[in-house]
């Protein structure tokens, strides 16, 4: 009976001292997530677009979260930013153009050759456009890359040289 107490007396020291240590401050740094929290659940995309982690609560309700403490009084399904869920259907997960804009507008030709869309001002005055957002206040008609237009005026669209 006394080895048995022993035995008990001497894992449960073990297991605190390894509790404790495991607990104890370090002096690295804690890490940050691509929104800069600590210890964050923020996922950053190959578009260098950070999303951050959500509970789904259905009837598209979701609300973010920054760490996982913070999902604990919240019902609804966790879904951790940059899982397989959250690829599968997170529309704007990796949603870049060919020249790696996030939400950018430019577009592949069939010889691989990324084009810009443009705003076309007239006298052959052609200003490129990253995004939608950047044709505010832009005088002109816009061309979208890989439009109907954009192929039947564009020399350099399919030229394969």
């Amino acid at each position: 009976m006394k080895t048995k107490m022993k035995t008990k007396t001497i894992l449960s020291v073990c297991m605190l001292t390894v509790l404790l240590y495991a607990c104890t401050k370090s002096d690295s740094p804690i890490p940050l997530d691509c929104m800069g929290i600590e210890n964050g659940i923020a996922a950053e995309d190959n578009c260098q677009v950070c999303h951050e982690s959500y509970m789904y609560q259905g009837m598209g309700v979701m609300v973010t979260v920054a760490t996982l403490a913070d999902t604990a009084e919240l019902e609804g399904t966790f879904i951790l930013a940059g899982s397989p869920e959250d690829i599968a259907f997170n529309p704007n997960w990796n949603n870049c153009d060919c020249n790696g804009v996030p939400n950018g507008i430019a577009a592949l030709d069939t010889c691989g050759t990324c084009h810009e869309s443009y705003m076309y001002q007239g006298m052959g005055v052609l200003t490129p456009v990253a995004t939608l957002a950047d044709t505010a206040g832009l005088e002109g008609m816009f061309i979208l890359a890989g439009s109907p237009d954009d192929i039947m005026f564009n020399p350099n669209w399919n030229d394969c040289k």
